[in-house]
């Protein structure tokens, strides 16, 4: 075989091979999440505040870079005061779900779609806590952070309160939740025992 054609071939090679690994990495960040603890690098700075009231869906927010969760790619989203983090948008400005009673995962748990970052019943309607978002970096790798300040609990007021952070990560597809501060907070409604995450 000349010199000519083995180095065409191994340049056929060397393209496939370049191709399957692209597939193979690009199938990694799209469907396998997977659960690892992160050094704290809590994110503050400039924010846009939510004045959404309780147990509601935000407006819809165009996030400045499109993000994949499971296979789907969403450019706009939706925070719910809850402490979530929504890509069904037609959601938007509704009633968020703070009660639940199946286990989860599950096909009839009320949040489908949803990153749940300390998802429980919050309550700010006295406004001693703040709900903000924010975009940090440059392209390509930019984070989209919602932060979760200081909001009270429903009926424990201001003695129990949860801070935390929820970071989408352009290119990567990361995502991030940082607990910074949660008090536990516990309520009996009817027979049922509530309990926050």
């Amino acid at each position: 075989m000349s010199k000519i054609i083995q180095n065409l071939i191994m340049k056929q090679k060397y393209i496939l091979f370049i191709v399957f690994a692209f597939i193979s990495l690009k199938g990694i960040s799209q469907n396998n999440y997977s659960v690892t603890a992160i050094p704290f690098q809590p994110f503050s700075g400039t924010l846009v505040a939510l004045t959404t009231p309780d147990d509601k869906y935000s407006q819809v927010i165009t996030l400045p870079f499109s993000f994949d969760f499971y296979g789907n790619t969403y450019n706009q989203l939706v925070i719910s005061t809850n402490g979530y983090i929504d890509f069904r948008t037609n959601l938007a400005t509704q009633t968020s779900p703070w009660s639940f009673s199946s286990t989860i995962p599950s096909t009839s748990f009320p949040i489908q779609n949803s990153i749940l970052g300390c998802y429980e019943d919050l309550d700010n309607s006295a406004a001693t806590g703040t709900l903000t978002y924010g975009v940090y970096g440059v392209f390509p790798y930019r984070k989209f952070v919602v932060f979760f300040n200081n909001q009270p609990h429903f009926s424990c007021g201001t003695t129990a309160t949860s801070s935390f952070q929820m970071i989408l990560s352009e290119t990567s597809n990361s995502i991030d939740v940082q607990i910074i501060g949660r008090q536990a907070c516990r309520m009996e409604w009817g027979k049922r025992r509530y309990r926050s995450c």
